[in-house]
């Protein structure tokens, strides 16, 4: 079997975790001088990246300044994180493991495509013992763009493992920006209702599906081979 299932993490295969935020924020403090919040922008759905340039475009940071510092933003926020691991309190939300399981019997290939940058999402995934289902990915520190990272990760999937990308490709996710994403990607969007994001907008957005979380594995798996 030739298919291709990638996911989200935050809310959909685990809950937020607030250390990712903080070393976020103590990222922007360090590098750029700017005490700030996550709250000064509507950051839900936006990968690390775009977060950290919005909330210093919000401060009238000029673009030049902000990229000649973004690579070391981002290093140092992950290597904060790396310190703080241990101490987060990640909670994998339920039907993940059983599904990831399922897939993997079933010869699905297994990518993440994250917001997060790879050090962190690797990090939060290898806690919870699921790191190990996720072969290749596409990360907030390949790109600013989560349609970008779609591709990137197939793009991956095809070089590793020589995967044909006019196979079925499906994304798991939370927020609208994913389902949008899988759109112009050419994929299948499946939308995951654990997050903030209500099933009507998820659909809105482009989801061919939406399932209230991943519990039903087997409804899942029948809804995935159907497709």
């Amino acid at each position: 079997m030739n298919y291709l299932a990638s996911f989200d993490i935050d809310n959909t295969l685990v809950q937020s975790s607030a250390g990712h935020v903080q070393t976020l924020i103590m990222a922007i403090k360090e590098i750029y001088g700017l005490e700030t919040s996550i709250n000064v922008i509507n950051h839900h759905g936006m990968t690390d990246q775009e977060i950290i340039i919005r909330i210093l475009e919000k401060y009238d940071f000029d673009d030049k300044s902000v990229r000649s510092k973004l690579k070391k933003c981002m290093d140092h926020m992950q290597l904060q994180y790396a310190q703080i691991v241990q101490s987060e309190n990640i909670v994998i939300l339920k039907g993940v493991f059983n599904l990831l399981t399922k897939l993997d019997q079933k010869g699905f290939l297994l990518g993440l495509v994250t917001g997060n940058l790879e050090k962190i999402a690797r990090a939060k995934l290898k806690k919870i013992g699921i790191d190990h289902f996720f072969t290749f990915g596409g990360f907030g520190s390949d790109h600013i763009n989560r349609t970008n990272l779609i591709k990137i990760a197939i793009k991956r999937a095809e070089k590793q493992f020589g995967f044909v990308a006019d196979n079925l490709i499906f994304h798991f996710g939370d927020a609208p920006q994913d389902m949008r994403a899988a759109r112009e990607a050419g994929v299948i969007p499946i939308g995951v209702a654990t997050g903030i994001f209500s099933p009507d907008e998820l659909e809105s957005a482009g989801a061919y599906q939406v399932v209230p979380n991943l519990k039903n594995t087997d409804a899942i798996l029948r809804l995935m081979l159907n497709a």
